[in-house]
């Protein structure tokens, strides 16, 4: 019986420690953290230190690699454990991959909420989600696949996706400015109720959706603005690649009515306040208040 309880001990142990998180700390409360990555699970908490981490099992070690280094066609090399290379350079942290990254467990960074946060991925096919949480300081990001969700940041932020859509909720400590724009897919933002913003809405393509609460209030249009017909010229790879140099090959174009009126709203709530601008090209916008 005790044998079968040692055994058992054993094997857990084992287990566990096959399953531990893996860590890297670097300490940095200012300046921006750059990653360069194909996802990542980014959260914003009260400390000194920038903590990179991946729980679950660790890759299975090649026998024939052992005394050996993985090599990118970067030049970085693994300083973590954890396949990136971390390094400080003009005052920021960068983060890149090293070598082809096979872990399904996505990298998770806590980072001091005050610092910015840039994140590039726009030449990458293999795109992993992003969460973005909990960020005071300045938010950039560039993705091509990415599907991005921003959860209580308070801005000023610049969000810019070509193929999949951005999911954001805000809480009241929102300061602004704001700018959200995906060419191929949806944009869904919530904010309080009782947000005080200077509006600007537009879809090329798609349809504006806004919660009743917000009582969305519209300027008059002159009477020249009135009958302007506005209409809606198809994004061409030129532009695409101006916003985004580098990026893959652009999707064949779905398919439009010639003569299609873009739909594009200048207004405010609640008396007006901070800017946020929220666009899609090709799919819809959703403006819903935050529970």
């Amino acid at each position: 019986m005790n044998k079968q309880i040692l055994t058992f001990a054993l094997l857990t142990l084992l287990s566990t420690a096959a399953w531990a998180q893996r860590d890297y700390r670097i300490s940095k409360t200012n300046g921006k953290l750059i990653i360069n990555l194909q996802g990542a699970r980014i959260e914003g908490y009260d400390g000194s230190e920038i903590i990179f981490s991946k729980a679950g099992a660790a890759e299975k070690e090649d026998e024939r690699a052992k005394g050996l280094q993985v090599l990118s066609s970067t030049g970085l090399k693994d300083n973590t454990g954890l396949g990136i290379s971390v390094v400080e350079k003009d005052g920021n942290i960068e983060v890149f991959a090293v070598g082809n990254q096979n872990d399904k467990e996505l990298l998770r960074i806590r980072v001091p909420r005050q610092m910015g946060v840039i994140f590039h991925n726009d030449n990458s096919f293999m795109a992993d989600s992003l969460l973005i949480k909990g960020i005071r300081g300045e938010i950039e990001v560039s993705t091509s696949y990415n599907k991005v969700r921003l959860e209580g940041n308070s801005g000023p932020m610049n969000v810019k996706s070509v193929y999949n859509g951005v999911e954001a909720v805000f809480n009241p400590s929102i300061t602004g400015p704001i700018s959200i724009v995906s060419v191929y897919g949806h944009v869904d933002v919530s904010l309080p109720a009782a947000t005080k913003a200077t509006l600007s809405l537009s879809t090329s393509y798609g349809k504006l959706y806004a919660a009743e609460a917000f009582d969305v209030k519209i300027p008059p249009k002159s009477t020249a603005e009135k009958n302007e017909v506005s209409t809606t010229a198809a994004i061409t790879d030129s532009a695409a690649e101006t916003i985004f140099p580098e990026m893959p090959p652009i999707p064949p174009t779905p398919p439009v009515f010639i003569g299609s009126v873009s739909e594009q709203i200048e207004g405010s709530i609640n008396g007006g306040g901070i800017h946020i601008i929220l666009k899609s090209s090709y799919e819809n916008v959703y403006l819903r208040t935050s529970s």
